[in-house]
C-alpha cells in the first residue's frame, strides 16, 4: 500500500469549489454565485454558499434557465462582491489545501480572474498548481494515462483539451459511471455540484494513483 497517495490520507485539506455565471465569456462575465467546501480527507468540515451582488449583473436567458437563476432572490440575498472574496480567498491561498473542482482550469479560474479585477485586486494565479480539476483526471483515467506529478498541471490541461469521438466527461456522465445517487433537477448550482463532485473525486482516486 501507497501511504504517499490521497485515498489513504485522512489529513490532506481540500476546498471544493464552483461558480455559477452569467454567461460563458471568460473575459467577461461575472460569477454571481460561488460555493465552496472545506473538508480534512472525506470528511466535510464546513460548507458555503453565496451570492455575490453586482449592481449590472445581466444573466443570459440560457444560464438563467440552466441555474435557476431567481432575480428577486438575488437582489435580496446577495452580498458585497469584497465580502465574499475575503471569506473565499483564505482558503484559496492557503497552500495547505488542494482544490477540487470541475473544469476549474477551463473555467471557473477565469471567473476568478474577473471578480478579482471587478474589486480592484491585483492578478494572483499561484494556487492554480494545488488544482486537482475532476474533468481532467476523468479523461486521463479514461485514457489509462499514469499521473505526471512533477508535472501535474501541464499533465491535467493536456488531458482537458484532449477531445476524441464519443469520449464524454462531463459531471452528469462521471455520477452515472460511479453510480453516484444525484437530483438532476438540482444540477447547476454551485453548492449541490460541489457536493456531487467531491463524491466523484473520492471515486476517481481509486481509478488513479493521485
Amino acid at each position: 500500500m501507497n501511504e504517499d497517495l490521497l485515498r489513504y490520507n485522512r489529513k490532506q485539506k481540500y476546498i471544493i469549489f464552483d461558480t455559477e455565471t452569467e454567461g460563458l465569456n471568460l473575459v467577461k462575465s461575472k460569477p454571481w454565485q460561488a460555493a465552496w467546501i472545506v473538508a480534512e480527507g472525506s470528511k466535510v468540515i464546513k460548507k458555503y454558499d453565496k451570492l455575490i451582488m453586482w449592481d449590472d449583473l445581466n444573466v443570459s436567458k440560457d444560464a438563467a434557465r440552466i441555474t435557476g437563476f431567481d432575480k428577486t432572490y438575488y437582489k435580496k440575498n446577495a452580498e458585497d462582491p469584497r465580502k465574499v472574496w475575503d471569506e473565499f480567498s483564505k482558503y484559496l491561498y492557503d497552500d495547505s489545501y488542494l482544490i477540487v473542482g470541475q473544469n476549474l482550469l477551463g473555467f471557473d479560474v477565469y471567473m476568478i480572474d474577473v471578480w478579482r479585477k471587478l474589486i480592484g485586486e491585483p492578478l494572483h494565479q499561484d494556487y492554480i498548481n494545488r488544482i486537482i480539476d475532476t474533468k481532467a483526471i476523468a479523461t486521463a483515467i479514461a485514457k489509462d494515462s499514469p499521473v505526471d506529478k512533477k508535472e501535474l498541471i501541464y499533465w491535467q490541461y493536456r488531458w482537458l483539451n484532449y477531445r476524441e469521438r464519443g469520449l464524454k466527461t462531463s459531471q452528469l456522465t462521471l455520477l452515472k459511471k460511479y453510480g453516484i445517487d444525484f437530483d438532476k433537477n438540482r444540477l447547476h448550482d454551485a453548492l449541490y455540484d460541489i457536493e456531487m463532485n467531491f463524491e466523484i473525486f473520492h471515486k476517481q482516486l481509486y481509478d488513479i494513483e493521485l
